[in-house]
């Protein structure tokens, strides 16, 4: 199973699927991509739930990923 946290005005949402079912990782992917080309940051997810690296392209197999949105500074 993978899971994918988004965080944004709405507050944390979880996109899950299962590795095994395509429709489920073509969903994630669309989402993933959409929301990249936002400018939402992907981090994959270390075993104690750290982020680790930023990730440009989705992967199902890394388990958990956490989308951010860019941070403007200003």
């Amino acid at each position: 199973m993978g899971e994918m946290s988004i965080l944004g005005k709405e507050g944390d949402t979880k996109v899950i699927w299962d590795v095994k079912n395509e429709d489920e990782v073509e969903v994630a992917e669309s989402q993933f991509d959409a929301l990249t080309e936002k400018g939402f940051l992907a981090f994959k997810v270390g075993k104690k739930g750290e982020k680790t690296t930023q990730i440009k392209k989705f992967d199902p197999n890394l388990g958990k990923i956490i989308l951010v949105p860019k941070i403007a500074g200003g």
